[in-house]
């Protein structure tokens, strides 16, 4: 896997940083008020697609967030996150290229609300507004809104679980809804079954099935599905169109976890059933294309305080 410069020098500052947050760790805040931060990077290697192109592509993302906790069972937080994806197609010598978009900006603000339902049971409403656009692209036509709704059962001291729902806009003007399983489930003292995370493409979240070596190693499978769309610019074969790009990647994780208050982690895996998706403004498909199975690889970084 061709590696480029720029994720190289993103992992060596996220390992650095990550001294940085452990020494949080000693001055933790018991207050109210929370923060966070989370950065991640990540590359997928050139794979081949099917009308005979090829690409790679790199992907960071960012967010800071504030929580404010009236106590343990209720809460609200505001969430602000940037990122963006850079495309690289490459095509035959002779041949025009077929993909046309390069980089793709994200913007993403959501709001998280935690309460009490009964003794055991705690909703979560989780509302959003995301502008995901290539340059250029008009900022109006690239917004999307979407919420997520779920309700977890306090069973046990090593069970939560519940159903949730997620509800997003498009940017074909449709909607699209779908089921979320809400889950932290210590299997055994180092076995645990969660909900997982990712780069902040996906829908829906995510299981994670990890296993803890010691206090501070962490290890891991990762799955999920993620879908990627986003508004395209004035040039290319789809001016203002839709790019959409679709995948199961399943990697392993290895995350360092210095204290309370940090943590960072590698992941490395393949990306599976990757398809991609042309469309003009007026809805119409003008091109499709599955993709081999790709190699992944990335880094996050992850501070509360």
């Amino acid at each position: 896997m061709n590696t480029p410069r720029p994720f190289i020098r993103i992992a060596t500052l996220l390992t650095g940083l990550v001294l940085a947050s452990s020494g949080l760790a000693q001055s933790g805040n018991d207050g109210p008020l929370r923060f966070d931060f989370n950065l991640a990077a990540g590359h997928q290697s050139e794979v081949d697609l099917e009308d005979g192109a090829r690409f790679q592509m790199d992907r960071w993302f960012a967010n800071a967030g504030i929580t404010y906790a009236w106590d343990r069972r209720h809460s609200l937080g505001l969430t602000v996150g940037t990122g963006s994806s850079s495309f690289e197609f490459a095509s035959d010598p002779g041949s025009a290229p077929a993909w046309a978009w390069r980089d793709i900006e994200e913007m993403r603000v959501s709001m998280t609300g935690r309460f009490k339902i009964s003794q055991r049971v705690s909703g979560f409403m989780i509302p959003s507004i995301r502008k995901t656009g290539e340059r250029g692209a008009r900022s109006s036509d690239s917004q999307t809104w979407g919420l997520y709704g779920a309700a977890a059962w306090y069973i046990n001291d090593g069970l939560t679980i519940g159903p949730g729902f997620g509800v997003f806009s498009r940017l074909d003007r449709s909607t699209q809804a779908f089921p979320v399983l809400l889950i932290d489930w210590d299997i055994t003292e180092r076995w645990n079954l969660s909900t997982g995370g990712g780069l902040a493409a996906s829908r829906g979240p995510g299981l994670l099935l990890s296993y803890s070596v010691s206090d501070y190693w962490r290890f891991g499978l990762l799955g999920r599905y993620e879908d990627f769309e986003f508004r395209l610019g004035p040039e290319g074969p789809a001016p203002g169109g839709v790019g959409r790009q679709q995948s199961l990647p399943i990697v392993l994780t290895a995350e360092l976890i210095p204290g309370d208050h940090g943590s960072v982690s590698i992941f490395l895996g393949a990306e599976f059933g990757g398809e991609l998706t042309l469309r003009d403004k007026d809805r119409t498909t003008i091109r499709f294309t599955e993709y081999d199975p790709a190699l992944v690889a990335g880094v996050t970084l992850s501070i509360k305080f």
